[in-house]
């Protein structure tokens, strides 16, 4: 030990000697001791290593408490009836004595925190519990708690959960004990700061805390002052905001109790103007709470009770008053004033008045309880103050019109603002005329001018708010309209007051969107002039106009001179031009040294080159339509910062189903294509002179360029402006990209960037020069806003590309150098005055945690080691110990580094898809070389924020990182992690932005060295994480970006074959882990976890479109949900054998919400387990006590979303699955009557019966349950067996399969047999149906066979042994149908025995129907009835394939003639088939692709035998099938060979059939394309066997076809032809007009004219409707100018009844005839 140590030790020991005088000797040299260097030295380094054998600080603290509680053991056993000096030296000693502490604090934590935490907080807490250590060592101990310890972040961090609960007990008891000698004051700011720690740090107070804020309010009641009550309140609001989530009725209940004291204590501390803000504050958090996003009523989510209401009246008289009052002192205050009030009083008063205000109620009566003294309130003898309140947009109507002083007019002008922009629905149209019309009034009063912004900021709202409603009568409209006109003559005049130019612009604008007013020449003037300049405003108010109004030529109004002479020899849009770009004069290109203000502020991104380029195009408005509706991407979405707790509304809504966020997700899904630019010109002389502009500024700014003096934001300005421009015209398809890298404006955009870069040179060696740093960010800024990282195609992207091509390789490596010099400076920008730099020796410290390997994230060693000289101290602005992330800890040079790497990362991320000028590779391993472990120093705040810059910008959505430096990336992770792991919020803030690496790792090769390497890096760290949340070491916001952190994983390896967690020697797939979270202690986790368990079902690296992603295997979905469905409920029954305690009715409420949520986000996604799902729903509200109005909510969501049309077809269509599971249960409990029939939306057991007989009695047949049956008809009143006659068919299908199946060993169809063999018995029985059963089987044979197809189930499987042609369109993942279902040859097998079973012995069931021919027409309009109800494509396919097996069966009998009914199946299923091939999905998901080759297949067969066996029966169907076809052949890939084949079969194959020969010969032609090619050359050889035809005959050609109204699509390319002939044959085409001019009547061109008019009439509403009247458009355009009166003569004609006139000359023949026409049209609709 060294001799200063030493000498340390021994006086130490001395402190304790028995005599004071000896004592007090030693007390000086102790605090010499303890600040000379060399001890300061030696003591540091010991507590560092934590070797207990030295002497160290703790060692020296202990010595100290001994001494200490010497010295207060002689003061307590002094005399205590003494003289008043006596009691003040004792004072004076206590004081020594306590200051002595502090001091030795201050010295031994004076560097970093090196006294252990728990021997601090162990002291305090002894100190200030033991009472008769006096006020003077409890105050001393508190404000060392306050300013030593619970600022400090090291100790912040390891306070445990149970010191924090006792420190706020403690001191809570020591606030609410009323006692004069406590500073409440320090107490309250204790509280505060504990109450914060408390619920950032753990998971924070328990719901029985809430008890002692509640006393703590109705003391501030009891008392005149009202010290520490703020503090008091703050704390309050934070634990509020902590508890919500999870307890949201109580604190709700508690809002309910303690509020009306808040008013009253309102009233009594009028003046005290902090205490209201937090009052306020908290008023806002209970509004949040009780209306979550403004919900009003219970059913949208809302919190009500009468309490309340009563509450939210007095709140609103209170405010009102408030309001008045302020508006009162400002008018005789005397100076200056502001006149607006607070926003959050206004915002609290908005919120108030959308609750309060109704249609209905104009005024109320309420009991001012908040006006009742403490004493009167006790008093229940006397009554409630009541008074009446006005209520409504009266209110607010009256007080905008009853001052005139601005002082009262602006609270409420911002009042309504705030009122009408958070909630437009608020205000009612009948209200918006009267408003509208007050504001006028008030607009041209400017004698007092404050008000105008305000007047014009309301008017900006309602013009919103008007914009958006659709329900405004006419006679309304037209009222409005004439206001809206004077309001806008007003606004164009007050443009020219500068002040006001936002609110002005900002109303026009508002009023251009909402199309309220006709855009006139006097606002086209106002972007021509020097009226105003270009600015932010002006701009995004001139690009509505270009959006939504064309622009006029010019803006001259008959012989009046346009506004300014210069600009007279230019059109509109060119002055425009020069307005924006500030070319006033046309002689001063070169003269004029003032820069346009478009370079020397920011604008919107792109907004001006959007403007620019739309201004030089023929169609101004649909090009900047085009640019409106392009996709926006992340990085440039603007939009309001959600407030802090708006995250905490949204769950409430979820919990309650009135927000589900999974199901709107598909409605984002459409499918992007990128608009091309078909269409567009562009005025040559316009973007000529575009161009001479942009070159003569971008000149200007070269010429006058001075790398001193030049602002390098300007440059970078002018050059984004350049690339921008270009990348609008290559979105636009004006130009290509190849021809603006080679442009003019390209080249100057690389020169001034070039200059830029020179500032960037010049900088290297002036790093701390403040202005120049500002100067270099805000450059940085800018770049980073010209770069797009996004994956949609929109003009952005393209501007990014381009950008990126102008960054040279010099000032890429000049920032790189600049990073790495910035990040190894060292400075100290937040300095409290009490840290010294002394050498810390933090190399040692750094070795140590560097030497920790991954696992120890999980041994719990004390973070001593860790230097955290910048947290000691106190900031005054913040409460607690700071964030070491915060912003205060980062110099102005370190932000400029962060800004610089995120530039940096997003240059190399963009770069590997875009040729750029610098060597990507070089700068990202400079990157990485800044967390090399030889530079990254974790405990340094800067550090820590370049770290997590590179986490989150370097790795690529669209273009991964190469695998090596996803290792170098991921090195540090570990380390930083273990090091800050106490440390929630930086967890929380690392999860968070490791995200991005995550689909990296599943990039590239799986088996390479550096990819197992990264994974298991990245999975070691989460594996860390979730064995802490395991051991309950991590805070909810840790777990919820944990749960991110996996889902991340489970949508880049949705199968877990690398996401496993190893913990503890244990492997955890991902998949198996996740649902674990549904059970957490916390509602947001679990409600997170739930709402994306979707992840465990889909494959979702195709992206978010959840109903068309790619199912994952059925062994993995039927394992995900029993898992997750055991988990959600093992945490419901955790706490639902509670449920008398009141305080877990939230816990059990918001438990069963998550298992509803896990169960609907299931039954949406995965179709193979939506009927497990459904039953879980059903049995949950039985056995877990689900509400069935919230499961009702949901599952009409679910329903809708599935389209179907109400919830009772949704729950139809699975209610034969739900019975059956029900009645398995075999369960007294589970009876039919107590099924959850109210999910039916049926009021009662009688109602469900009525109308579900049908689907239940057969269920109960089948079990011989006929005393059920009885019990069923009986509450129905009606006859038990002709309920079982109603049923027979469904009956039968439960019977006939299991007779008919044939396999051998199968005891479960053999028990089955057993089963249906006695249940038929006794049907056949006297008792029950008795003879009549052989009577029903005939009659009902179609209803049976119908029933009996709708049996199929066959899986792809299916067919092993026995192989069917339904199992090649059958898939893995095809859900079950309700039971029974059977495969195919059982289907067969049981028609076989059904025909086996006749008494006539008929060969086949075929025969049998066709005894009576109608059946086969029912037969099929039943199928196809029950394919156009569904919208589900699982349940259309297996209803197609049913379709496919019935018409295999008859094409199979075709022969035999079907009874007749051969032609009508023929033709029926052909148009069928054609159109359901005609609504098939732009794009193909595997179901539906399926779906598509079945009825390929079908068609094809269907084809073959109609040639085979009916001669001419195909020649009339030909056209129709061919011409459906032909646009397949290149719109679906997958099926174009299936396509091809067939027709090579009907063209090729067929060409010498007689009967197809003329048919084939008045084909249309097939495209001229190479797939087509043999086609082609067939219908043509046939066509043209006899010479070329001239015009005329091709004419006629076309006409000889027969038009089939409901299929235009197939004349497509007949009309393409045509067009072609008429182009070519124009002499032709002129002799033809002769003829038709001569004889109108018959002429061929007016026939041609007529039949193409009558196409275009059939195309409308139907499937290729824009082709076919594009096409016929064309056609139109070649024929040229008609006489169109001679065409509608002619168009009167109707073709069925001409042919009626010729064939009969007999009326009710021709009518006959008529009808039957129209008979057979209808039967081949769709």
């Amino acid at each position: 030990m060294s001799l200063a140590l030493n000498d340390l030790l021994i006086c130490c020991r001395q402190l304790e000697h028995d005599r004071a005088t000896e004592r007090r000797k030693e007390v000086e040299k102790f605090k010499r001791l303890i600040r000379d260097p060399e001890t300061v030295q030696h003591l540091d380094r010991h507590s560092d290593s934590k070797q207990g054998k030295y002497l160290n600080w703790d060692a020296v603290f202990r010595f100290l408490q001994k001494y200490i509680q010497k010295e207060t053991e002689c003061l307590r056993t002094a005399k205590p009836n003494v003289s008043a000096s006596t009691q003040t030296s004792r004072q004076k000693k206590m004081q020594e004595i306590s200051s002595l502490v502090r001091y030795f604090i201050k010295c031994a934590n004076k560097r970093a925190p090196r006294l252990k935490c728990h021997e601090l907080l162990n002291y305090i807490m002894d100190t200030v519990k033991d009472s008769s250590n006096g006020v003077i060592y409890g105050a001393d101990c508190s404000n060392i708690l306050l300013k030593d310890i619970l600022s400090v972040r090291k100790y912040w961090c390891e306070i445990s959960q149970q010191q924090w609960l006792e420190l706020f007990s403690v001191y809570f008891r020591l606030y609410l004990k009323p006692s004069q000698e406590i500073n409440r004051v320090l107490v309250a700011r204790i509280i505060h700061a504990v109450t914060k720690g408390c619920c950032s740090q753990t998971d924070g107070l328990n719901s029985k805390f809430l008890d002692s804020f509640s006393k703590a309010v109705q003391y501030a009641r009891q008392e005149k002052s009202s010290a520490g009550l703020g503090h008091i309140l703050a704390a309050l609001i934070i634990f509020l905001k902590s508890l919500a989530v999870n307890f949201r009725i109580q604190v709700c209940e508690l809002g309910d109790e303690i509020l009306p004291t808040l008013l009253y204590v309102w009233t009594q501390h009028r003046s005290n103007d902090s205490l209201k803000e937090v009052i306020i504050e908290l008023f806002q958090l209970q509004i949040y709470i009780h209306h979550p996003k403004g919900a009003k009523i219970q059913e949208k989510g809302a919190y009500e009770s009468i309490k309340w209401r009563s509450i939210l009246y007095n709140l609103y008289e209170l405010l009102v008053n408030e309001i008045n009052q302020i508006g009162s002192r400002g008018k005789y205050s005397s100076g200056s004033r502001n006149i607006a009030v607070k926003e959050n009083l206004i915002e609290l008063m908005a919120d108030v008045c959308h609750q309060v205000f109704n249609e209905d109620t104009r005024s109320l009566e309420i009991s001012q309880s908040y006006t009742t003294s403490q004493r009167e309130s006790r008093d229940y003898s006397t009554p409630c103050k009541r008074r009446k309140i006005e209520l409504g947009w009266e209110v607010i109507k009256d007080y905008l019109q009853k001052s005139q002083n601005d002082f009262d007019l602006v609270p409420w002008l911002q009042i309504t603002t705030q009122l009408i922009s958070k909630y437009p629905a608020s205000l009612p149209n009948c209200e918006i005329s009267p408003l509208l019309m007050i504001l006028y009034q008030l607009l041209p009063q400017q004698r007092h001018g404050e008000r105008t912004p305000y007047v014009l900021r309301c008017l900006i709202e309602v013009a919103l708010c008007q914009g958006k409603k659709s329900n405004i009568e006419s006679s309304q409209k037209s009222d409005l309209v004439k206001l809206w006109i004077k309001i806008w003559s007003i606004t164009l005049r007050g443009i020219s007051t500068e002040q006001m130019q936002t609110e002005n612009f900002g109303l026009l604008g508002a009023i251009i969107e909402g199309n309220l007013v006709e855009v006139d020449r006097e606002f086209w003037k106002l972007f021509t002039g020097s009226a105003c300049k270009p600015s932010g405003p002006s701009v995004c108010c001139l690009t509505l106009a270009l959006t939504n109004s064309v622009v006029p030529e010019t803006v001259k109004k008959g012989t009046e001179q346009n506004i300014y002479d210069v600009n007279r020899s230019f059109t509109l849009k060119e002055s425009i031009m020069r307005w924006l770009l500030f070319y006033q004069l046309e002689d001063d290109l070169e003269d004029n040294t003032e820069l346009p203000p478009i370079l020397q502020s920011n604008f919107p991104h792109l907004i001006l080159e959007k403007i620019l380029v739309s201004l030089t195009m023929k169609n101004c408005k649909a090009v900047m339509n085009l640019f409106q509706s392009a996709p926006e991407c992340e990085q440039h979405r603007k939009g309001k910062e959600e407030p802090s707790f708006s995250e905490v509304e949204q769950l409430f809504l979820q919990t309650t189903f009135d927000k589900m966020d999974f199901l709107t997700i598909v409605e984002e899904c459409a499918v992007e294509k990128y608009q091309s630019s078909i269409g567009f010109s562009v005025h040559q002389n316009l973007k000529e002179s575009l161009d001479r502009y942009l070159l003569g500024l971008s000149e200007r700014l070269l010429n006058s360029y001075s790398s001193e003096i030049t602002n390098s934001e300007i440059l970078v300005r002018c050059s984004s402006l350049l690339v921008g421009v270009l990348g609008c015209y290559c979105y636009t398809g004006i130009v290509s990209e190849e021809e603006a890298h080679k442009s003019e404006l390209f080249q100057k955009a690389k020169s001034l960037m070039q200059c830029a870069g020179e500032s960037i040179s010049l900088f290297k060696n002036k790093t701390s020069e403040e202005s120049r740093i500002c100067t270099l960010r805000n450059m940085i800024h800018l770049c980073i806003s010209c770069l797009c990282n996004c994956t949609k195609q929109n003009p952005s992207k393209i501007v990014s590309v381009f950008f990126l091509r102008l960054l040279t390789s010099k000032l890429m490596n000049d920032i790189a150098e600049i990073c790495k010099s910035l990040a190894s400076f060292i400075r100290k920008p937040l300095d409290h005055g009490e840290v010294d730099s002394m050498n810390d020796d933090t190399d040692e410290n750094l070795k140590e945690v560097e030497d920790l390997s991954s696992m120890d994230l999980f041994k719990d060693y004390p973070v001593d080691s860790v230097s955290d000289a910048s947290d000691s101290g106190e900031s005054q602005s913040t409460v607690g110990a700071m964030n070491p992330l915060a912003e205060e800890y980062l110099s102005k040079q370190d932000l400029l580094l962060l800004d610089m790497l995120k530039f940096l990362c997003m240059c190399v991320t963009s770069s590997q898809a875009n040729p750029v000028s610098f060597r990507a590779a070089d700068i990202r391993r400079k990157l990485l070389m800044l967390i090399d472990s030889s530079i990254l120093d974790p405990t340094k705040s800067l550090h820590l924020h370049m770290y997590l810059v590179l986490l989150k910008e370097l790795p690529g959505k669209e273009h991964p990182l190469p695998m090596e430096d996803v290792v170098e990336l991921l090195k540090p992770l570990s380390s930083v992690c273990s090091l800050h792991r106490r440390d929630q919020d930086v967890c929380k803030t690392i999860l968070n932005h490791v995200l991005p690496i995550v689909t990296n790792l599943s990039q590239g090769n799986m088996d390479t060295e550096h990819t197992r390497d990264a994974q298991g890096q990245f999975l070691t760290v989460i594996g860390a994480f979730w064995h802490l949340t395991k051991e309950k070491k991590c805070t909810f916001s840790v777990r919820i970006a944990l749960v991110k952190c996996l889902k991340t994983l489970l949508e880049a390896d949705p199968y877990s074959k690398w996401a496993i967690l190893n913990v503890m020697g244990k492997d955890f797939p991902v998949n198996e882990v996740f649902p674990q979270f549904l059970a957490d202690e916390h509602h947001q986790v679990r409600m997170l976890a739930a709402e994306s368990i979707n992840r465990l079902f889909q494959d979702m690296k195709g992206g978010d479109c959840s109903r068309l992603l790619k199912a994952l295997p059925y062994n993995l979905q039927q394992t995900a949900f029993e898992n997750a469905y055991l988990k959600a409920q093992e945490g419901l029954r955790e706490v639902s054998h509670s449920a008398e305690n009141a305080e877990l009715l939230d816990e059990i409420y918001n438990r069963k919400s998550v298992l509803l949520m896990m169960i609907a986000a299931v039954l949406y996604c995965s179709p193979i387990c939506e009927k497990q799902a459904l039953f879980a729903l059903c049995k949950s509200v039985k056995e877990n006590g689900l509400e069935p109005h919230l499961v009702k909510k949901v599952l009409e969501k679910v329903s809708e979303t599935f389209g179907y049309r109400n919830l009772e077809d949704f729950m139809a269509s699975h209610l034969d699955y739900l019975v059956l599971e029900w009645l398995n249960l075999q369960d007294t409990e589970y009876s039919l009557s107590s099924f959850p029939f109210i999910l039916l939306n049926y009021t009662n057991v009688e109602d469900f019966y009525r109308s579900c007989y049908k689907v239940l009695i057969p269920h109960l047949v089948i079990r011989s349950c006929f005393d059920e049956v009885k019990s069923i008809a009986n509450q129905i009143q009606e006859d038990w067996k002709s309920l079982l006659i109603d049923c027979f068919p469904k009956i039968l299908v439960n019977i006939l399969p299991y007779f008919a199946y044939e396999g051998v060993g199968d005891s479960r169809m053999a028990q089955q047999r057993e089963n249906a063999t006695k249940v038929y018995d006794m049907l056949k029985g006297e008792n029950l149906l008795g003879k009549q059963i052989d009577h029903l089987f005939i009659s009902n044979l179609p209803e049976i066979v119908v029933e009996l197809l709708m049996s199929l189930h066959e899986t792809a499987d299916s067919g092993a042994s026995q192989s069917t042609d339904a199992c090649d369109f059958s898939g893995d993942l095809d859900p079950a149908p309700n039971p029974p279902y059977f495969p195919s040859h059982v289907i067969k097998a049981t028609f076989a025995y059904i025909s086996n079973c006749h008494k006539t012995k008929f060969k086949s069931i075929l025969e049998i129907l066709s005894k009576n021919p109608d059946s086969y027409q029912k037969i099929l309009l039943a199928i196809c009835e029950q394919a156009a109800e569904t919208n589900n494509v699982y349940k259309k396919h297996r209803v197609l394939k049913i379709y496919h097996l019935f018409v295999s069966l008859l094409l199979k009998d075709i022969k035999s003639g079907l009874g007749g009914a051969w032609a009508f199946v023929l033709r029926d299923v052909i148009y069928t088939l054609i159109h359901y091939i005609n609504k098939r999905p732009s794009n193909f998901m595997d179901v539906s692709l399926r779906s598509f080759s079945l009825c390929c297949d079908l068609l094809g067969q269907v084809c073959q035998t109609a040639v085979t066996y009916c001669k001419d029966a195909l020649e009339k169907h030909l056209h129709v099938i061919v011409g459906t076809l032909i646009p397949l052949v290149n719109d679906q890939v997958e099926v174009q060979e299936q396509v091809l084949n067939l027709l090579k079969y009907l063209v090729i194959d067929n060409k010498d059939n007689e009967n197809l020969y003329l048919t084939i010969k008045l084909l249309d032609p097939f495209p001229d394309h190479v797939l087509f090619k043999d086609l082609r050359i067939t219908q043509q050889n046939i066509k043209y066997s006899r010479g070329p035809f001239s015009l005329l005959e091709e004419i006629n050609h076309f006409l000889a076809v027969s038009d089939y109204d409901a299929l235009p699509l197939t004349r497509l390319e007949g009309l393409k032809d045509l067009r072609r002939q008429l182009e070519q044959h124009k002499d032709q085409m002129m002799d033809l007009m002769r003829a038709s001019q001569d004889n109108p009547q018959d002429g061929i061109v007016v026939k041609l004219v007529v039949s193409l008019l009558q196409l275009s009439k059939m195309a409308v509403n139907h499937t290729g409707e824009r082709e076919v009247l594009e096409a016929v458009g064309s056609c139109l355009g070649e024929v040229g100018p008609i006489d169109f009166s001679t065409i509608a003569i002619q168009h009167s004609k109707d073709t069925s009844y001409t042919k009626a006139l010729e064939l009969f000359e007999d009326k009710e023949l021709q009518w006959t005839l008529v009808v039957l026409i129209y008979l057979n049209n209808t039967l081949v609709e769709e």
